[in-house]
């Protein structure tokens, strides 16, 4: 085989094994799937290469470019999550996908047409191409660009600046096979591009902790094997089917198959596992804070009872012990509100009675606790004019207090928690301040998504639950946060809506 041979068989062994660490984290992280997706196009395309050089057949030049045409939508997919404007831009990315869908499958369908066949491989096909893909592909570099600007950590900064590189090679050298359709006579370096421009992705997604820190280098070996045992398996069908097309076709779309079923149950595997150890810690945090709220009236109730029993065993009257019965009832009656407290807190389901949003303020900081804070300074700004609202009062201080405690492990080593409360636009605002570590674009962009956290115990059910629990008011939640120098959470309650008469 000639080295052009083996160049896009290696990249392809190593877009494989990418691909593979990438499915891990579909679900769990907004560029798992788009990178995924564009290292199965860019294998694809080279396994194609490869194949055009050892056997020919117009066949797999057309699957060459309809895998182009597909690595261009997950690399934007993948450019909009990395920096936090997956959901502003959504439209782009979908109309992007619609549009190089079409063309993907244009390129399929002259598989079985010649005519179409000719279509795709023209110069016009090519110039249309270049023309809808270039200024994405240049827009991609302008928000990575932007992003490595914004950006003050120097982890962050270095993940970006190994992305553009990548990018880079994988754009310039792919490009040169574009180039060389339209009919210049330059090299054809695609593979090369490819092969070049993994190990900056897997740098990021492996040593700089793209996807956090579950992708460790066990999931590489595996991931990397696999591919090697995929790429092994082609090269016997070559040698086996070298002369019969269709069974070179059959036989590489069997393995390519067999390989996403295997990786398919191991994300499976993986995954589930995943997710028992997190139902089990918010499990174990949930009946955790169950307990403490139980533990009072439980022990008034077993102190009251054990008490008037050894007043029963001694034979005096309970006549003049009427306030350790009402004690008893008084403690039922709060185990009884405890347990719909909870029921509640599952359903989101407000409760509403006149509410003074200052007083809640103040009751809920009065039980934080700040001595275990060390460094942290309190400051309440409370607008004294607030007008009373409608609402839950267990719902909304849980909410809040949820918001002090992201605040306080957000300034590990000491800083300034401000609560202000004030009117604007006939609504109530409450804000939680933190000068802490803060989060950047990817962080921000999922802060109120269902069991999305950053932390190594958290079960991201925090922030989810305050934007459910504002949301139940008829309000609105919004974050602002900047890295390096800190959060502000801000609820709104609509005062025309939740005026108490």
């Amino acid at each position: 085989m000639t080295t052009q041979a083996w160049i896009s068989l290696g990249a392809c062994a190593g877009l494989l094994a990418l691909a593979g660490l990438a499915l891990v984290r579909v679900g769990r992280s907004p560029m798992g799937l788009p990178l995924a997706v564009l290292c199965i196009s860019l294998s694809t395309w080279n396994f194609a290469d490869f194949a055009l050089e050892h056997a020919g057949g117009p066949g797999w030049r057309l699957i060459a470019t309809c895998a182009t045409l597909m690595s261009v939508p997950p690399a934007l997919h993948f450019v909009l999550a990395f920096v936090g404007e997956r959901r502003r831009l959504a439209g782009v990315m979908y109309a992007t996908y619609a549009v190089f869908g079409v063309l993907a499958s244009l390129s399929l369908v002259g598989l079985g047409s010649p005519r179409v066949a000719d279509e795709v491989d023209s110069r016009g096909f090519a110039l249309m191409v270049l023309a809808l893909s270039a200024p994405l592909l240049l827009g991609s570099f302008g928000l990575l660009t932007w992003h490595l600007r914004r950006e003050p950590r120097s982890t962050e900064r270095a993940r970006t600046g190994l992305l553009l590189t990548g990018l880079a090679l994988l754009v310039t050298l792919l490009g040169t096979d574009v180039v060389a359709v339209l009919g210049q006579d330059v090299p054809r370096l695609g593979g090369l591009g490819t092969l070049l421009g993994l190990p900056a992705i897997a740098v990021v997604a492996l040593r700089l902790r793209l996807f956090g820190q579950e992708l460790s280098n066990v999931h590489a070996m595996y991931a990397l094997l696999l591919s090697l045992v995929g790429v092994l398996s082609y090269l016997t069908v070559f040698r086996v089917f070298a002369a019969r097309y269709g069974a070179l076709v059959v036989g590489t779309a069997a393995i390519t198959l067999a390989l996403l079923a295997i990786t398919r149950r191991g994300v499976i595997a993986f995954t589930a596992q995943r997710e028992r150890l997190e139902q089990m810690a918010t499990l174990g945090r949930f009946s955790a804070q169950m307990a403490h709220d139980l533990k009072n009236p439980i022990a008034a109730l077993k102190g009251a009872t054990q008490y008037l029993q050894e007043e029963h065993a001694r034979g005096r009257s309970w006549d003049d012990k009427g306030e350790f019965l009402e004690l008893l009832l008084e403690q039922v009656e709060r185990l009884d509100r405890v347990v719909s407290t909870y029921q509640r807190l599952g359903r989101v389901e407000p409760l509403l009675a006149p509410l003074d949003v200052n007083h809640l303020v103040t009751s809920v900081l009065s039980l934080q606790g700040f001595a275990g804070s060390p460094g942290v300074e309190l400051r309440r700004e409370l607008a004294g004019d607030l007008p009373r609202c409608a609402g839950d009062w267990d719902l909304l201080a849980t909410a809040l207090e949820n918001l002090v405690r992201n605040a306080l492990e957000a300034m590990p080593r000491g800083g300034v928690l401000t609560v202000r409360t004030r009117t604007e636009d006939a609504g109530v605002m409450l804000s939680v301040e933190d000068t802490g570590e803060g989060m950047n674009a990817r962080t921000r962009e999922r802060a109120f998504d269902d069991f999305y956290t950053t932390k190594t115990t958290g079960s991201g059910l925090g922030l989810a639950f305050v934007r459910r629990v504002v949301e139940a008011h008829g309000g609105r939640v919004t974050l602002t946060s900047h890295e390096g120098r800190g959060t502000t959470v801000t609820l709104r309650l609509t005062v025309s809506a939740t005026r108490v008469p």
